[in-house]
């Protein structure tokens, strides 16, 4: 019977060495990046930014108020640009699109204001 130990621990001991261990690599998964959504913030900005020049043409926002929001409108248009080249602002990407809501509503809400 001790003769047949050492056998039975190379027998066992075989199949275990011959497996293949790639150092952990196939346990980690990695995240799908998903798309892009810059060109949806870039045209909300161009309909934005329009919508701005026709309340200003139309004297529904006095020219400090077209003024501040063009300048907010170039800040996240800066944030998508940074967010395109993998920028900072890439980890908080649902924030461009929340921004960009925001700006929208800020100028609607200053467009239907009475003067």
């Amino acid at each position: 019977m001790r003769a047949a130990l050492p056998f039975l621990l190379l027998i066992f001991a075989a199949p275990v060495g011959a497996q293949i261990w790639d150092g952990g690599r196939s346990a980690v998964r990695e995240v799908p990046v998903p798309p892009p959504a810059t060109s949806l913030v870039a045209s909300d900005l161009g309909d934005i930014n329009r919508s701005i020049r026709d309340g200003r043409r139309r004297g529904d926002l006095t020219r400090a108020e077209a003024r501040e929001l063009l300048v907010q409108s170039a800040i996240i248009d800066r944030l998508n640009r940074q967010y395109r080249q993998g920028g900072p602002i890439a980890l908080n990407a649902p924030a461009l699109a929340d921004r960009t809501l925001a700006l929208r509503g800020q100028v609607d809400a200053a467009r239907a204001r009475t003067k």
